[in-house]
């Protein structure tokens, strides 16, 4: 389940004021209109509440790209000498609510951070697009996955193409967020860039890359595993208080042989990009715009647990379907067991205050461990069942079995580069026209507050970078 992140919301800034360009006159300017239209829309959406926000998420990506395209052709026509920067204009800085940072002290909600230079609004835009294709990933996966709608009690089920197509979309999208986040690693740092907030930070962003991938790793696993659908008719059940026997969608059957042993595979890899980004969250540099929030914290560690869960589910699973129930108990005390170990060596307890609003309740912040527990708690029950009364069998001692555990497997090996979007050869030739954009200009929200933690020192007049 992709972590439920809030979008950044941005201040006001008008391009023309800092930069001019004789090869393209109004590039400026329709910088500053699309980047107009994205922050109406990014403050619009923070507005609405939780349950309405996922059918805006593709126009925002819409947005977002096309000012990215506009953005970047603004950086790199600067850096080819064909745009200046304008003799006497003040210093160019922007400001950004932070999406991971929190403040030391007890806030209603996080920072806006005010930085100079355009590498500060490259980095915050494209984290930006980062978080909003995950956001769309999980709201794919919540159509299937999370407690039924009106439609599923009244009796309704989803096709199983429509359910495999969600599945596929979700997965797809969280890689592409995974690149995104790759995508900043390799973007050139300017010398003022350890002032900013830890979320752009290189050792979070590769953390946030990890925590992506991993989640598309299980979304993939997801089309192989009948038992989220059986929790979702059981849910069902209570809700309508009554049996029945349709499903919210047509489960796979339970993989067993050389099937079961792949997907438990690609569950431990999963679990091992989870490790890392817990790792790399846990050790992030504070800096004066803040830390790293204990919600992030607690779902990298909720993510790991539950990948390797998973894989003993997987590998239990196996073991019943070939008559060794005995062993397929053990296989699920020790997923519960993985499941429920504290972790003493993470800074997920290290959080203080109530920084941020807590996201504990929100459909996805614990990586499904919840849904897994209830997974576990059915089959160990199940099977401990049919154990007492026909098998008999002895269950293997757990040590032995977590030495079984085999090692991960990727999904894909290396994913797609992003690319980050470009503006056509038509609307390149329009801005190269003198004058207005002939269009109106968006006309923004003025700010209700100033930003706060901008950093004074350093001599930033005239730069861009």
């Amino acid at each position: 389940m992709a972590f439920p992140y809030a979008l950044p919301t941005t201040s006001t800034i008008s391009y023309p004021t800092y930069f001019e360009s004789p090869l393209y006159p109004t590039l400026p300017l329709a910088a500053s209109s699309h980047r107009g239209s994205l922050r109406n829309a990014l403050k619009a959406h923070k507005r609405l509440p939780t349950a309405s926000q996922a059918s805006g998420i593709p126009s925002i990506i819409k947005q977002l790209e096309s000012y990215l395209a506009h953005l970047l052709t603004l950086y790199d026509t600067l850096t080819a000498g064909d745009a200046f920067f304008k003799e006497g204009a003040p210093r160019l800085t922007t400001s950004w609510r932070t999406v991971l940072s929190t403040r030391r002290v007890a806030a209603k909600e996080p920072p806006r951070v005010v930085r100079p230079g355009l590498s500060y609004e490259i980095f915050w835009s494209i984290s930006a697009l980062g978080y909003a294709y995950t956001l769309l990933a999980r709201s794919q996966l919540q159509a299937i996955l999370a407690p039924p709608s009106s439609s599923a009690t009244s009796g309704g089920t989803i096709d199983a193409t429509v359910a495999a197509n969600s599945l596929n979309q979700a997965t797809a999208n969280l890689f592409t967020s995974a690149s995104i986040f790759q995508h900043l690693l390799t973007r050139p740092l300017p010398p003022h860039a350890s002032s900013w907030p830890p979320d752009l930070s290189p050792q979070v962003l590769s953390a946030l890359s990890s925590i992506s991938i991993s989640a598309a790793t299980l979304s993939a696993v997801t089309k192989q595993d009948p038992y989220p659908t059986y929790l979702s008719i059981i849910a069902i059940e209570k809700k309508k208080q009554q049996k029945s026997k349709e499903w919210l969608y047509n489960p796979p059957a339970p993989p067993a042989g050389v099937r079961a042993l792949l997907i438990a595979r690609l569950c431990i890899a999963a679990s091992d990009h989870a490790a890392k980004a817990l790792g790399l969250l846990s050790t992030a540099e504070k800096t004066d715009a803040g830390e790293i929030g204990e919600e992030l914290l607690r779902y990298a560690d909720s993510l790991q647990r539950v990948s390797r869960a998973k894989a003993c589910r997987f590998l239990g699973i196996d073991a019943e379907a070939a008559g060794r129930v005995g062993e397929g108990i053990s296989w699920i005390r020790g997923a519960k067991t993985i499941l429920n170990t504290s972790n003493s060596t993470s800074s997920v307890g290290s959080f203080v205050g109530d920084r941020l609003r807590r996201k504990d309740d929100v459909w996805g912040a614990d990586a499904g461990k919840v849904d897994e527990e209830k997974t576990l708690d059915a089959l160990e029950g199940r099977w401990k069942k049919l154990n007492d009364s026909v098998m008999f069998q002895k269950c293997p001692d757990l040590e032995e079995l977590m030495g079984r555990i085999p090692t991960g497997r990727e999904l894909h090996q290396g994913i797609k580069s992003w690319e980050p979007p470009k503006l056509g050869v038509d609307e390149l030739r329009a801005l190269r026209a003198a004058g207005d954009l002939g269009a109106e200009v968006v006309v923004e929200e003025e700010d209700s507050e100033e930003g706060v933690g901008m950093d004074d020192g350093g001599d930033y007049v005239g730069e861009y970078y």
